[in-house]
């Protein structure tokens, strides 16, 4: 408990890093640019592994011209303000569309490129027009902490909304069925089409509106935003951001900025320094809270029923046939040497292919069953080894069937035996429902990046987060400990 304390008040106090200067910048030769690893042709890795794409040849134009070198930093959509709050990079690319509320936490350079908001669905879905989506039968996806997110609310409330944490998981999840069209910049997204030939993928002809991404950098930076508009004011006039975007895209930029948007802009006022801000996060605590009561629920069903499914193999590999023996040690084997986050990604985007299409509550919560299962089999598997012959010899001796001597003489003495680390094993599922945050499930873990990808207040929104799981874990833990002490009269 102690630790947590102190986890906790670290996490509170913790203050976003200053980010670095021009100066700084300069002497350590590196400028350290957040680039998206998945989001061809923008960047992505390539057949070396190492990044390519327009904002990596950007990145490395804007750093010539600064006279120092670019150090790419893997940064998804969600991270980008964060990452330059925190002080973990300089400068972010990935399409970071200049919005009033990112504004209020971060600078913007002129800007880089347009985007165009339309729409890719395919032929499942009968539209012609953006405005036809407005319907509750239609599910969008989007990822977060893209600004249109924020447009789908306003322009389109009636949808169901499923987000998801990467670019090409939005076309997956409108090629297996689980959503019917993404609202998004279309050229930056058409490229993953092509995973799927047989799908026949539509766009929409008629934009929804046009939006400008600009170079992300920490607020009051004045030097820096300075340098970065003076190289990519430059790098637009000689035509070079241009044939890098033709280069990407295979064909001009559709609607390039302006004479008038390439001026130098004025230095913004009111410093820099990061500002905290904790009433969006506190308004939003009873959505956190239902989102606590999700992450229970998934746990509570994996340990009960993974524990039913460890019980059968722990007592197959202890007296089972030759074969219910070798067949429980390997699938323990398999399952505790692979982490549960690839079983759990083998269930939702893997069986589709196959036919089967799990909603992600139920993949989740079934690849969860399935790894605690493996673990409690060796936990309950002690238990059963604890057991004296002598009560097993009685039972026998009454006429007990196996069923009653299973019920009434085996589960309450393993019970008693491992219960503290049963225990202790139920508030590891309670962390580790966090990752169905992965797959849209709105526990606590995904409701909080969902509020922090809306207001941008990452550390205040995760230090009440964190607070919450400290507190569902203390509660767990003593609600366990009253049940053990005067349930199963444990002694302390």
């Amino acid at each position: 408990m102690m630790r947590a304390i102190i986890a906790l008040i670290f996490l509170l106090l913790a203050l976003p890093a200053a980010a670095r200067d021009l100066a700084e910048i300069k002497a350590s030769g590196v400028l350290r640019v957040g680039v998206n690893p998945n989001f061809p042709p923008m960047s992505s890795y390539g057949p070396t592994g190492q990044l390519q794409g327009f904002d990596v040849d950007v990145a490395r134009a804007l750093a010539k011209r600064l006279g120092v070198r670019a150090e790419l930093v893997p940064t998804e959509s969600a991270s980008r303000v964060p990452f330059l709050v925190s002080g973990r990079i300089d400068v972010s690319l990935g399409a970071l569309t200049i919005t009033p509320e990112r504004r209020a936490l971060i600078d913007f350079s002129v800007p880089l490129h347009a985007e165009a908001m339309g729409v890719i669905t395919t032929d499942r879905l009968t539209v012609t027009r953006w405005q036809e989506l407005n319907r509750s039968d239609v599910t969008l996806v989007n990822m977060r902490g893209n600004q249109s997110v924020g447009v789908l609310a306003e322009k389109l409330p009636l949808p169901k909304t499923l987000l998801v944490d990467g670019n090409a998981d939005t076309i997956r999840a409108i090629a297996q069925g689980r959503a019917d069209a993404l609202v998004e910049n279309v050229d930056f997204f058409l490229g993953f089409t092509k995973l799927y030939p047989d799908i026949k993928w539509r766009v929409l002809p008629e934009p929804i509106f046009t939006a400008w991404c600009g170079i992300g950098l920490a607020k009051g930076n004045e030097p820096l935003r300075a340098a970065i508009d003076t190289a990519l004011i430059a790098l637009h006039r000689d035509g070079s951001i241009g044939e890098l975007w033709t280069t990407a895209y295979g064909a001009p930029m559709s609607v390039p900025p302006s004479a008038e948007q390439l001026r130098p802009v004025a230095a913004s006022v009111g410093g820099g320094g990061y500002r905290f801000d904790w009433q969006p996060v506190l308004a939003a605590l009873p959505y956190l809270a239902g989102g606590a009561l999700v992450s229970l629920q998934i746990a509570g069903i994996a340990f009960a029923a993974g524990a039913v499914l460890g019980l059968g193999l722990a007592l197959a590999r202890l007296n089972g046939p030759a074969w219910a023996q070798r067949a429980a040690s390997a699938y323990v084997s398999a399952i505790t040497n692979t982490p549960a986050l690839v079983q759990i990604f083998l269930l939702y985007y893997a069986l589709p292919d196959a036919g089967v299409l799990l909603p992600a509550f139920v993949a989740v919560t079934l690849g969860l069953t399935l790894n605690a299962a493996a673990y409690l089999a060796d936990i309950l598997r002690g238990g059963i080894a604890a057991l004296r012959a002598a009560e097993l010899e009685a039972a026998a001796v009454l006429g007990l069937s196996p069923f009653d001597r299973l019920r009434f003489v085996m589960l309450p003495a393993i019970v008693t035996t491992v219960y503290r680390p049963l225990a202790n094993f139920f508030i590891v599922l309670v962390l580790g429902s966090s990752m169905a945050a992965l797959f849209g499930v709105e526990e606590l873990t995904g409701r909080a990046i969902n509020i922090s990808t809306a207001n941008l207040r990452t550390i205040e929104t995760f230090a009440v987060t964190g607070l919450i799981y400290i507190l569902l874990t203390l509660i767990a833990s003593a609600a366990l400990g009253l049940f053990g002490r005067h349930v199963l009269k444990l002694q302390r």
